[in-house]
């Protein structure tokens, strides 16, 4: 038997539900009611031609048993007198013992005519078992069921993805489902990849994570990727039913610098998901980024990337959709009465839903009632309208008012960070912070602090017993402190020089590529840092935050000087040295040095050093581009050097050249064994063609040759057997929820 407590439901949903189960139970069409025409008739059919039976159902969780029976007996009872109707059948989604049972036939005596027609949350649960399909067709009820509950918690789940697997499962109440939804679903079910693309705020990563919440309840693996598409490389099975979700790819406000072969890699990855029945991918990204990635990547624009877009608009949202949404929030605050009451004044929710600023986050925004301390019920409407009218004055009033300095600049500090920040690196800064000259002699500890931004502005994660995470609570905070705290180089110099985490310095690289910070700017706040970090103790120590504000600085500056000599120093500390990492961006801070002449590529120092750089560990095929460019440098005709890096380039590619070709898409129609050495040598030539040291034809057959047709054979029988199993299992139980005709009616509240 179903166990549900219907608490997912609004009022609207649960009159809805309750008019689509009777409709089973009577086997008649339950006919339902727009505002104004039958008042406190929730439903009615005829048993017989003459005998009329009306519905009435009273979802009220919030009240309790009491409550309901004061209401119906003071209020409702009267009401049902003056329609005096032939039969009346009543529906409450509160449990209910057998002498409520008798109050209730009582009150409304004589047109309850007998006991089971009345309905509490027990007799809706045994229907819901007998008629499973009514189950299915409320989305958020199925959603909530003990059974999907249950499937859920077990899940398979790979890395992260628990945690934010819990996150979807909590704000499942919240959701609407739209025409979007369907649409996308649809989408995804027919291509497998979908790219869910839309303004700020108008619900890309609410409608991901549902369809997410969707698969997972249908016994997927869920992998949520953080950084990167090589963690979902890692976790492909092809035997299990997976689910890959990539939240904002291209960044999270603007368009971070797209690493070498990004878009290759994603384009291949999506090629490979849609041939495989068993996968599904999505992915979201703001429309301008996206069209900015578009601009930045041939390989995008070539490969026609549009066909997997999904745009989720506003004004592809109906009136009635847009009325589901402020409803549903309203209903599931916890708005005192006298605020709901400012809403449906002359009707207001109107105005809400027809504002040209109209979009879910706003909505979520104005209906928090944490956030409405300093506002009373009477201000209330007025609050709304500011807010609709200018929403970047959101944050600015919380920025300016409502917190102190020290919390502006933490805040600062995580959205200029980018992405989640863990508490070590936070209280870190937070130490640094209380040193600096930012901090005016506040003395408020780092908890105190926290406790009163977790929230409001920041949300704190707990992923495991060492590992906590904080990161801003809303993403448009961020395009706040871009468009007002970022040009203020003094200030962000000092900040930085605080925060120290590289990827913050990514993160204003990017805002540099994608035009939100001048050259200019750039230059002088990277000179500032470098020239702070060459004062210092610690101006030998080559982490990743050093490297990072160096290869910026290859982008924006001609060094001259102070910091000329800085960098030289730095130089010779690595040639004496070494360093302790040996990444891309290292790579390609010695390919610059060596363009200033800083470095001789005929220093005897740099031999052993890049012996060591290629024997150190496995590389990717970007480090390996790096590396390459720095060896031809100091064996223009080849040698030692070259002979080895190839040795391990070969048997890196060939090790790899099946998966590859997999992932590539290019031998997909292939079933025999005849001969595609052709195909696959022009793969490879293609994929060292970017090795600035180069290959002999024999070099390049001999990865060719590693390559296992036959496994690739075995991948596409299986794709093949794959789809054909999809086709025969899949079913047409997703529908969508009922619809009440009009706005008045879902807003009415039933008290005339």
């Amino acid at each position: 038997m179903s166990d549900y407590n219907f608490s997912s439901l609004n009022d609207k949903e649960f009159e809805s539900l309750s008019t689509d189960i009777l409709s089973c139970h009577f086997g008649q069409h339950v006919e339902r009611f727009k505002a104004g025409q039958d008042k406190d008739v929730d439903g009615r059919f005829y048993s017989s031609p003459n005998i009329e039976v009306i519905i009435q159902c009273k979802h009220w969780l919030k009240s309790g048993i009491a409550t309901l029976l004061r209401n119906l007996e003071n209020k409702e009872a009267e009401k049902v007198r003056k329609i005096n109707p032939k039969r009346y059948v009543f529906v409450t989604s509160l449990e209910l013992s057998n002498d409520n049972k008798k109050k209730i036939k009582n009150i409304f005596s004589p047109y309850i005519l007998r006991e089971d027609d009345i309905f509490c949350n027990e007799d809706i649960n045994d229907l819901l078992s007998r008629h499973p399909q009514i189950e299915q067709k409320h989305y958020k009820l199925w959603i909530t069921s003990t059974n999907v509950l249950n499937i859920i918690l077990n899940a398979a789940i790979v890395g992260r993805s628990r945690y934010k697997l819990k996150e979807i499962v909590e704000e499942s109440n919240r959701y609407v489902v739209t025409q979007s939804h369907h649409q996308a679903m649809k989408k995804l079910e027919k291509i497998r990849s979908i790219i869910i693309t839309g303004s700020p705020g108008v619900g890309k990563t609410s409608l991901a994570d549902q369809l997410c919440q969707y698969y997972v309840a249908s016994n997927y693996e869920l992998c949520f990727i953080e950084n990167s598409l090589n963690e979902a490389e890692e976790h492909y099975n092809e035997k299990q039913k997976q689910i890959f979700y990539f939240d904002d790819f291209l960044g999270r406000n603007f368009l971070l610098a797209l690493n070498p072969h990004q878009d290759s890699h994603v384009i291949n990855f999506i090629k490979r998901v849609e041939r495989d029945s068993k996968k599904r991918f999505i992915l979201t990204s703001r429309s301008n980024i996206l069209n900015q990635g578009k601009r930045l990547s041939d390989l995008f624009e070539i490969k026609k990337i549009d066909k997997n877009e999904y745009e989720v608009s506003i004004a592809s949202l109906s009136e009635y959709d847009k009325a589901k949404i402020l409803y549903n929030h309203i209903w599931f605050s916890q708005l005192e009465d006298g605020y709901i009451d400012e809403i449906y004044k002359e009707k207001r929710y109107h105005k809400i839903i027809k504002h040209q600023n109209f979009n879910p986050r706003l909505i979520a925004f104005i209906t928090d009632s944490h956030r409405l301390r300093s506002v009373n019920s009477k201000n209330y409407w007025n609050y709304i309208e500011r807010t609709l009218e200018n929403p970047q004055g959101i944050w600015k009033n919380v920025f300016d008012v409502q917190i102190d300095e020290i919390s502006r600049h933490v805040v600062i500090a995580v959205s200029i960070h980018g992405e989640e920040i863990s508490e070590s690196n936070l209280k870190e800064f937070y130490r640094r912070l209380k040193s600096s000259r930012l901090n005016l002699g506040n003395d408020m500890t780092f908890d105190t602090t926290m406790r009163f931004l977790v929230g409001a502005l920041l949300d704190r994660n707990i992923i495991s017993q060492n590992n906590v995470i904080y990161d801003l609570f809303n993403p448009s905070i961020a395009d706040y402190v871009i468009s007002d705290y970022m040009d203020d180089i003094d200030y962000l110099d000092e900040l930085l020089s605080c925060l120290k985490t590289s990827q913050a310095v990514g993160n204003i690289h990017s805002l540099f590529k994608y035009g939100k910070l001048k050259q200019d700017f750039c230059a002088k706040l990277v000179e500032k840092q470098l020239n702070r970090i060459a004062r210092s103790e610690t101006q030998y120590e080559l982490d990743n935050f050093l490297l990072r504000l160096l290869i910026l600085a290859s982008k924006v500056i001609s060094p001259k000087n102070n910091l000329l000599d800085y960098i030289a120093r730095l130089s010779e500390y690595v040639l004496n040295n070494g360093c302790l990492v040996l990444n891309r961006l290292f790579f390609d801070l010695i390919n610059w040095v060596m363009d200033l002449g800083i470095i001789n590529e005929k220093d005897s120092r740099l031999e052993p050093l890049l012996e060591s750089w290629i024997l150190d560990e496995e590389r990717d095929y970007d480090e390996y581009i790096s590396l390459s460019k720095i060896i031809v440098r100091v064996e223009p005709i080849g040698g030692e050097l070259t002979d080895e890096f190839k040795q391990l380039f070969i048997e890196d590619f060939s090790e790899d050249i099946t998966r590859k070709i997999i992932e590539s898409d290019i031998l997909s129609d292939v079933y025999d064994d005849d001969l595609y050495s052709y195909e696959i040598k022009d793969f490879v030539n293609e994929n060292v063609s970017e090795i600035a040291i180069k290959f002999e034809s024999s070099e390049i057959e001999k990865i060719s040759e590693s390559c296992d047709v036959n496994e690739i054979i075995q991948s596409n029988i299986n794709a093949e057997m794959n789809d054909e199993q999809h086709k025969t299992a899949q079913d047409d139980g997703y529908s969508a929820l009922s619809s009440i005709n009009a706005i008045d009616d879902l807003f009415d509240r039933g008290e005339n």
